[in-house]
């Protein structure tokens, strides 16, 4: 019970030291204008290139999903058993995997064939029907090892029928889009790691310029602890600062360039509009700056700290 009371006792005394070294970081700032606005001008370009790429990146995969390009798999029943077409349809009819299925009846299709030729009279030297019967499938996914597993299957079921995929473009598309998220990442985890060093070198030089108080607070009895963290609240607000800036630009970078993309996807007679940044993406940003802005000043302070008399 005592040390639970004692606990509750240092609550103020903690909140009101934080609030102390709060209020002396923002008088800091204020007495140090330009340089707070570089630090957060840095912090928030260095935050908007890999936001901007995100952006342009899940557009991008939203803009597939405009292009027809449902994979499909061709069955050609060149010498199937009549048994063996009656399992593949009662196969296709249970498999969740289809979305739906065609039988192309050969008969048909020749005469499709021939309806498109300008002289019909062309397929009259035909002794028999060339084509084979053909299924046609929609896997009711595009998932790339699903339709491959798919088309396996049906090769396994039908392994006299030419079974034909064409899901390499869900290949291409998912390669191009883990090669985009992969740059990201690198770019994104550099320019993070940049911020942190240019914002550790300006904590640990603001530290250095107050060489003498801190070693007359070290005198008084100054923990460490207490030292350092009004630079940490510096770090955090230089954080929340560049996050605010970053979402502007992004903001502005994406009215930019939205009618310059909506033109060149028209132009290819696709129906796109480039969309803003959720409200999670703008917390993101902001999460994202205060993380860096207190990591630069940890490691800034830290460092300053140790070399401090």
């Amino acid at each position: 019970m005592r040390s639970g009371r004692r606990v509750l006792d240092a609550v103020p005394a903690w909140v009101e030291a934080h609030r102390d070294a709060a209020r002396r970081s923002f008088q800091r700032r204020l007495q140090a204008p330009v340089l707070s606005l570089i630090s957060i001008a840095v912090l928030g370009f260095i935050l908007t290139l890999p936001a901007f790429l995100w952006v342009l990146l899940d557009n991008a995969r939203a803009l597939s999903a405009h292009i027809d390009h449902d994979p499909r798999i061709a069955l050609y029943l060149d010498d199937v058993a009549p048994e063996t077409a009656a399992e593949l349809e009662r196969h296709l009819e249970t498999d969740a995997r289809v979305e739906r299925w065609t039988w192309i009846d050969a008969d048909e299709a020749l005469e499709r064939y021939r309806e498109g030729l300008s002289d019909p009279g062309l397929l009259d030297w035909l002794d028999a029907n060339p084509l084979p019967d053909v299924i046609d499938v929609v896997p009711a996914t595009a998932d790339p090892a699903t339709v491959t597993a798919l088309r396996e299957e049906l090769e396994a079921l039908a392994p006299n029928a030419t079974v034909i995929s064409d899901d390499e473009w869900v290949r291409q598309l998912n390669s191009l889009h883990q090669v985009g998220l992969r740059i990201l990442t690198v770019v994104g985890a550099l320019l993070g790691l940049g911020a942190v060093l240019i914002l550790a070198l300006a904590t640990a030089s603001e530290l250095r310029e107050r060489r003498e108080e801190i070693a007359i607070s070290r005198i008084s009895g100054a923990t460490h602890r207490f030292l350092r963290r009004p630079s940490l609240y510096g770090g955090l607000l230089t954080g929340f600062g560049g996050g605010v800036f970053a979402g502007i630009l992004l903001l502005v970078g994406i009215a930019l360039s939205r009618a310059p993309l909506e033109q060149a996807a028209a132009a290819f007679a696709f129906e796109f509009e480039l969309g803003l940044p959720g409200a999670s993406h703008l917390l993101s940003l902001m999460l994202a700056g205060l993380f860096l802005g207190w990591l630069g000043a940890r490691l800034g302070s830290g460092h300053a700290l140790r070399d401090a008399p």
